[in-house]
């Protein structure tokens, strides 16, 4: 009788060792994976910050476009303002030239 309850003590403390072995692998996969993931998030956020950079200097050189294009053309309407035959009902030499300032040629 004693040899039952000695085997069934031992069974128990296997089962207890097994068990928490098994419990202790399962948590281990979790922070495995966790790790996993957390690199990939970190991966991922460093390429969002180059794509930022990237769209940031993108940005930056459109604004300097559009400010020199504003410039050409302020200065363009100031040539005009000041053009002694501005208002004469034909264009002039210069009006053409500021014309054609316009259209890129």
């Amino acid at each position: 009788m004693t040899r039952i309850y000695v085997l069934l003590g031992a069974l128990a403390v296997i089962g207890t060792l097994l068990g928490a072995a098994y419990l202790k692998g399962r948590s281990d996969g979790r922070w495995a994976e966790r790790i996993v993931q957390l690199e990939a998030i970190d991966d991922l956020n460093q390429q969002l910050d180059a794509k930022d950079a990237e769209l940031a200097a993108l940005e930056a050189a459109r604004l300097q476009q559009m400010r020199e294009l504003e410039d050409r053309v302020e200065e363009l309407r100031r040539q005009a303002d000041e053009d002694p035959n501005a208002d004469r009902p034909a264009f002039g030499a210069d009006s053409m030239r500021r014309l054609n300032a316009i259209g890129g040629n």
